[in-house]
Formats: structure tokens, C-alpha cells, sequence
């Protein structure tokens, strides 16, 4: 019974099939991948790894005969993705801080004098 299922596995190569990438995401991921690198999606915000983009690439590249995303991403090292998150991180607490003192006076407007 084995035998039989490793034969009709091997008779169905195309269930296997994986899409072939198009030439010029794959240089985005070879480059990534040669130089220890990231791919940054600038308007998502979002990092992935070599091999996460080689997973995600055809629902985040946009590529027709008039127009492509490709200067939307980035190849970057690691440690920009550290910092621009920090950054990110920073810019939200401030935010949230200014929240927290508006919060504060609209709440003190309405305590019993």
C-alpha cells in the first residue's frame, strides 16, 4: 500500500507546483537574501524576511503591463528595522501621553466643587 501512494504522489508533480516568480521579485528576494537583508513595504509598514516574502510576494506586488509597486520596497538591514520601529514606538507614546493629559483636564472639568 505504501508503493502505491508514493506512485500516484510522484504521478501528480503539479499538486506540488509552486508558482514561478517573476524575474524581477526575485532579485528583490536574491538581493535581500545574498546581503543578510530585509524587504521593507513602505506603504504597509511592514519587514519580512527573505523567505516570508518569497511566501507573501503575490499578494503584496502589484505587477501589470502599466504599472508595478516595486519602488515600494526597500532592502534594508535588519538594525533599520529595530530603529524605525523604535521610532515608531516613540511617536505613538507621545501621542498617547498627549491623550492621557487631555484625558485628565476633561475629566477634572467635571468633578463636584
Amino acid at each position: 500500500m505504501l508503493k502505491i501512494l508514493v506512485i500516484l504522489s510522484m504521478e501528480k508533480p503539479w499538486l506540488q507546483k509552486r508558482k514561478e516568480i517573476p524575474p524581477d521579485v526575485f532579485t528583490i528576494i536574491k538581493n535581500a537574501r545574498v546581503n543578510g537583508c530585509w524587504i521593507f513595504h513602505e506603504p504597509a509598514k511592514t519587514f519580512y524576511t527573505p523567505e516570508e516574502f518569497e511566501e507573501v510576494w503575490e499578494r503584496v506586488i502589484t505587477n501589470t503591463k502599466r504599472i508595478n509597486n516595486f519602488k515600494d520596497f526597500k532592502i534594508v538591514n535588519p538594525l533599520y528595522a529595530v530603529r524605525l520601529t523604535a521610532r515608531w514606538v516613540d511617536i505613538a507614546n507621545t501621542k498617547l501621553q498627549d491623550i492621557l493629559k487631555k484625558l485628565e483636564k476633561y475629566s477634572s472639568e467635571f468633578k463636584i466643587k
